[in-house]
């Protein structure tokens, strides 16, 4: 009975409850709960539903997380660049809404080569450049919306999709930050 005690207290030491319920709720609500926790810009429920959406399956660890995250992120800006060529096919568009549209266009364009890099980024392990890529690639949203808020009276058609893309963006940003505290 005396050699079981020290165990008991070792394996208390060792307990650590919130590694414990990461590990309980998976990866994926264990680390949006830690990004959305961190970053005001990030939903919990947001996060989670990305994953769940695209029926993800539970990754590994945060490096295989993070690197879904960016896949997700990448598939969404093909998905607005999808939005855009059809919005632009309506012939009753305004002269300046079709070149807020088309700058939208170019914006998601090169959103999708840089996060395409950041796949390389990752695989480097060169969270400072992945950083900087993400973030750029994340003002396109930012961007998009402002061009429309241009003209007075004129709403962009693009708001939910650009506000969808920034948060997915900062979800990627907040699991870069996780990997590199590893």
């Amino acid at each position: 009975m005396k050699s079981f005690l020290p165990l008991v207290t070792l394996v208390c030491l060792l307990f650590d409850p919130a590694q414990a319920n990461d590990q309980d709720d998976g990866i994926i609500h264990g680390s949006c709960k830690r990004a959305a926790d961190g970053d005001p810009n990030i939903s919990y429920k947001f996060c989670v539903a990305c994953f769940e959406a695209k029926r993800v399956s539970q990754p590994a660890n945060i490096e295989d997380l993070t690197l879904a995250s960016i896949n997700l992120t990448i598939s969404n800006a093909t998905d607005v660049s999808s939005c855009i060529s059809k919005l632009l096919q309506n012939k009753s568009l305004g002269h300046f809404a079709r070149d807020c549209l088309m700058t939208c266009s170019k914006l998601y364009s090169d959103a999708y080569s840089i996060l395409r890099g950041v796949v390389d980024d990752l695989g480097s392990r060169d969270y400072d450049t992945a950083n900087v890529d993400v973030s750029a690639a994340m003002d396109a949203a930012v961007t998009c919306e402002d061009g429309f808020k241009e003209r007075e009276g004129l709403a962009s058609p693009l708001t939910k999709e650009n506000d969808m893309f920034f948060q997915m963006n900062a979800i990627s940003l907040a699991f870069i930050e996780m990997l590199r505290r590893n």
